[in-house]
C-alpha cells in the first residue's frame, strides 16, 4: 500500500547527518544542489531509501568541492572496484562503464561500528552539466531552512526537465541503461508520490489539472515525454530522442538539436552466447523424467479422478 506524506519523511536530525557535506561546502562559499533521492525526500516528501548522497556544483568547482569536503569529514576518493549500483548492466556491456563517468565519487571512512545510520557511505559530486543544470539559476531552484540559503534543491520544474532532457540527451553522449532506469524512477515517484489526484487523464482526454500544469511549465522540447509518461503511454526513447530534436530545431537551439544521437550500449552477445550454451547443456544433462513406474502411477491417478467424475 502507497503511503503518502505532507511532509519530509525524513527528520531534522537526519537532514542534518545527511547534508553535513553540503554544509561543508556552504561554509567554503561553493553553492551546491541537493539532487537524487534526498531532494526528493526532504522536498518533495517521498518516501525514498537514501543511499549515496548527490550534489551538483559547478563544473569549474568540481575539483575543489571534493576536496574541502575530505578535508572537513571523514571521506576519501574511491578508488576501487564501484558497487553494481554505479556500473553498466554486464549484460549490455561488457566494460561496465561508470554511471556517472565525469563525478567525483567520495567514500566514507569512518569504522562502520562509529557510523551514524543516516551517514552517506558514498557521496557524489556531479558538474552541473552532467545533468543540464545551471546551478546560479536561484528561479529553478529553492532553499530548505534552516538550511543556508546556497544549499539549493531543484524546484520540480527543474527537476522534471534535467530529468528528461540526461535522459534523452545525456552530455556523454551514451545511453547508459543503469542511469536511465534512476531517472525513471525518479520520474516515476513525482507521479506517485507528489502528482497524486486521480485520475490521471480526464474523460474529455486531458491531463488532469496539476498534471497539465507541470507539463506547461517545462521546456517546449521536455513537454512530449512528459505527457506521454503522464498518460501511460509507451515511452519509446529513440523516438522520444529524434522528436526532442525536431523541436530544438524548430526553437533555433541548433547546438542541441544537431548533436549526434546518443549512441546505445554495444551489447554482450559473448555472454550472451555463455548463456544459451549454459542452457542448452543444462537441457542435455537432464535425465529423463519419466520413468515407466511414475506413467503407470499417473495413468492410475487419472484413471481414479475420472471414476469420481462420472
Amino acid at each position: 500500500m502507497l503511503h503518502l506524506y505532507d511532509s519530509s519523511p525524513y527528520s531534522q536530525k537526519s537532514q542534518e547527518i545527511r547534508l553535513k557535506a553540503a554544509c561543508a561546502l556552504s561554509r567554503a562559499h561553493i553553492k551546491s544542489f541537493v539532487w537524487g533521492e534526498d531532494a526528493l525526500a526532504f522536498i518533495y516528501f517521498v518516501p525514498a531509501d537514501l543511499d549515496a548522497l548527490h550534489l551538483v556544483v559547478a563544473d569549474h568547482d568540481l575539483g575543489l568541492a571534493s576536496t574541502k569536503i575530505i578535508e572537513s569529514l571523514p571521506y576519501e576518493v574511491f578508488t576501487g572496484i564501484l558497487d553494481q549500483n554505479y556500473v553498466e548492466f554486464v549484460w549490455f556491456d561488457p566494460n561496465q562503464p561508470r554511471k556517472f563517468p565525469n563525478s567525483v565519487h567520495l567514500q566514507l571512512t569512518t569504522p562502520v561500528a562509529e557510523r551514524s545510520v543516516d551517514d552517506p557511505e558514498m557521496i557524489l559530486i556531479h558538474p552541473q552539466s552532467q545533468f543540464h543544470l545551471d546551478i546560479h539559476d536561484d528561479s529553478r531552484s529553492l532553499s530548505l531552512p534552516p538550511f543556508p540559503e546556497n544549499i539549493r534543491f531543484p524546484t520540480r520544474t527543474a527537476f522534471l526537465d534535467s530529468i528528461i532532457a540526461t535522459y534523452l540527451d545525456p552530455p556523454s553522449g551514451r545511453v547508459h541503461t543503469k542511469l536511465s532506469s534512476t531517472l525513471r524512477v525518479w520520474m516515476g515517484y513525482f507521479f506517485a508520490y507528489t502528482l497524486r489526484k486521480t485520475p490521471a487523464v480526464l474523460p474529455t482526454g486531458d491531463l488532469e489539472p496539476e498534471r497539465r500544469q507541470v507539463l506547461q511549465s517545462l521546456r517546449p522540447e521536455n513537454q512530449p515525454f512528459f505527457e506521454a509518461f503522464a498518460r501511460g503511454e509507451l515511452c519509446k526513447p529513440r523516438e522520444h530522442m529524434m522528436h526532442r530534436k525536431e523541436i530544438l530545431e524548430k526553437l533555433g537551439k541548433y547546438e542541441e538539436a544537431r548533436r549526434p544521437l546518443p549512441v546505445f550500449p554495444p551489447g554482450n552477445p559473448g555472454l550472451r552466447a555463455k548463456a544459451r550454451a549454459d542452457r542448452a547443456n543444462a537441457l542435455a544433462n537432464q535425465t529423463r523424467p519419466y520413468s515407466v513406474s511414475a506413467l503407470r502411477g499417473a495413468h492410475s491417478t487419472f484413471a481414479r479422478f475420472i471414476r469420481l467424475i462420472r
